[in-house]
């Protein structure tokens, strides 16, 4: 007789909750494998046009983060500002996947995966930026994150085929930088040390998101999109409350009233619901392009300023926001990419709606 080949050995498969391994019943039987998504062109119109109002929307949520997250650093350190934002965002996203079902299969490979996106696109940029704000002001922040979408097509032109780094998004991408300078001009920065060494830190902070978006994108080949966030805003707030743990050893919560209000409304919109939006831009419109709402950050801020506040808007500020749109709607407006996403199949999971 042959000799029995032996089995290979494979990790053990958890899910989010209901049921043990195996079927849907928890049956011991192996999950059937979730049939292959049909491939969806990054391209898509339908898709493109459902995006720009999704990105001018984020646009509008992650302009306030910069002006909430000073307030906070006022009153507290950075990595406690990163630990509450976290567990708020967790709280909003789970209580979505809560209502929703969504499931998903947990490996200890995946988990590995997941900690590096964590550390990637939420720990490292969070603390850096929450850092960084305690020597610069919020709108300087704000600018300088708009590096993210040119270290985002550097990146993805190296590590993703179906992104292709073509003139039209090289030219794109520097008139939408360009337009953010002009909007806000070069008197916000400051040359002392301190001022420099917070400015360098949100640079950081940038690189951290070009590389989670496109390393973000990579996953999304494989999981479901809202699980996935779940697990990341999970495994970010149990790396950060670690750090926090390590560093300061009590925290320090005793904030007042506005900023208790701050880190609600950080957490809950700019981490939670607005990040689940932003992950849903990267599976349909790609990294670069989602990465795009970094441009339109400060226009809104700016635009926000007016409306509310009556401050002023200048000849530089409705130049830079021509420039700004130019920008997006070159690289939204883009070539086509070779390749179309979600080639590999997916994992074997059950999703519910």
């Amino acid at each position: 007789m042959p000799p029995r080949r032996a089995q290979r050995w494979q990790p053990r498969r958890l899910r989010w909750w209901r049921g043990t391994q195996g079927g849907p019943a928890g049956d011991g039987e192996p999950a059937r494998a979730r049939p292959r998504r049909p491939a969806t062109p990054l391209s898509n119109p339908g898709r493109q046009t459902r995006a720009v109002p999704t990105l001018f929307a984020l646009g509008g949520v992650w302009g306030g983060s910069f002006l909430f997250i000073k307030v906070i650093v006022d009153e507290t350190g950075p990595l406690e500002v990163v630990a509450g934002r976290l567990f708020f965002g967790a709280l909003a996203v789970g209580a979505y996947v809560l209502v929703t079902r969504h499931k998903m299969i947990v490996t200890p490979s995946l988990v590995a995966r997941v900690a590096i996106l964590a550390m990637l696109a939420n720990v490292m940029p969070f603390a850096l930026i929450s850092w960084g704000e305690q020597h610069i002001e919020s709108g300087t922040a704000s600018v300088l994150n708009a590096m993210v979408p040119i270290f985002t097509a550097v990146v993805a032109a190296v590590a993703l085929d179906e992104e292709h780094f073509t003139r039209a998004r090289l030219g794109g991408l520097l008139l939408g930088f360009v337009g953010v300078a002009v909007l806000t001009g070069t008197e916000s920065l400051d040359v002392t040390d301190a001022a420099v060494a917070g400015q360098l830190a949100v640079v950081g902070a940038a690189l951290c998101y070009g590389l989670g978006a496109v390393y973000m994108r990579s996953l999304l080949r494989e999981q479901d999109p809202v699980s996935l966030t779940m697990l990341q805003l999970v495994l970010a707030l149990v790396i950060a409350s670690v750090a926090l743990v390590a560093v300061s050893g009590t925290p320090d919560y005793s904030l007042s009233l506005e900023a208790w209000g701050s880190l609600l409304v950080l957490g809950t919109l700019g981490t939670g619901i607005g990040y689940v939006a932003f992950v849903w831009l990267i599976e349909n419109i790609g990294s670069v392009r989602a990465s795009l709402v970094t441009y339109i950050v400060p226009v809104l801020a700016l635009l926000l300023g007016w409306l509310v506040l009556d401050e002023s808007i200048g000849v530089n500020t409705i130049a830079g926001f021509l420039l700004i749109i130019g920008g997006v709607a070159t690289v939204m407006r883009g070539q086509a990419p070779s390749r179309q996403r979600l080639q590999e199949p997916v994992a074997p999971a059950a999703v519910g709606e």
